[in-house]
């Protein structure tokens, strides 16, 4: 069974902004975490590489649309990832 998408992107997140994993609910803030709009882009690249799928955001709509842990986790839901990682 794979992991939850909401603990990969919490991991993600968490390596991203250099924060301890257990700081990151899905209430977060992105902004109040630390993340940058270019450290969004590389979250959104680390998913993309993770489970081998194109997600069609430019940066600005990115760090519009995806101001929350819950929103990235919505993401992931509308993508199919639960438990699905490329290498697995």
């Amino acid at each position: 069974m794979g992991e939850k998408i909401e603990d990969v992107l919490r991991g993600i997140i968490a390596k991203q902004a250099q924060l301890d994993p257990s700081a990151i609910t899905p209430e977060s803030a992105l902004s109040e975490l630390g993340v940058t709009s270019l450290d969004l882009v590389e979250i959104i690249m680390t998913i993309e590489d993770e489970y081998d799928v194109t997600i069609p955001v430019d940066a600005v709509e990115a760090w519009n649309s995806y101001k929350t842990v819950a929103n990235l986790v919505e993401l992931g839901h509308s993508l199919g990832l639960e438990g699905r990682r490329s290498g697995a």
